[in-house]
């Protein structure tokens, strides 16, 4: 009967690292990400949420009106919205700079709002084709989808 004997591997010659070493390794690992635990957190606000898609469903309905009637017509509404998305920017802003991402959204959408405004007054209704501002307000739109999600994807777990 012939015994077979299998090679004895020590854990340097298994994955070519002395076990000192790999404790090393993962102690500093440990260390590293024990040290994240001081980066500060941007956590899920109801109350970012709700502007956002208020907002979204305002600046879409008034965006797309700009295709029947004259944005002079609509002056109030539009210092109206103007005024929600710089509140809205101002609240962002002042949680810090956790919540950067957010409050840097909100500056993309004031100045995607405020283009989009400006084309409507130096152009008549129907001039830039009959669909021009429903499709802007898509676009409009599909920004205020971004910046729902980043708000959606904080971390809700508030301890």
């Amino acid at each position: 009967m012939t015994t077979t004997t299998f090679p004895v591997r020590t854990w340097h010659g298994l994955f070519g690292v002395s076990l000192t070493l790999r404790r090393a390794l993962v102690g500093l690992i440990a260390f590293a990400f024990s040290a994240c635990s001081g980066v500060p957190i941007s956590y899920y606000d109801g109350t970012t949420y709700t502007q956002l898609t208020s907002l979204k469903a305002e600046t879409a309905t008034l965006i797309e009106s700009f295709d029947a009637k004259a944005a002079g017509q609509s002056e109030q509404k539009i210092e109206a919205v103007t005024l929600d998305l710089r509140k809205a920017y101002e609240y962002e802003k002042g949680k810090g700079s956790p919540n950067s991402d957010t409050s840097r959204q909100f500056e993309i959408l004031m100045k995607l709002f405020a283009q989009t405004v400006q084309e409507a007054r130096d152009n008549k209704p129907g001039s830039l084709g009959k669909k021009y501002f429903s499709e802007a307000a898509k676009v409009m739109g599909q920004a205020f989808d971004i910046a729902i999600a980043t708000e959606n994807a904080k971390n809700k777990d508030k301890r």
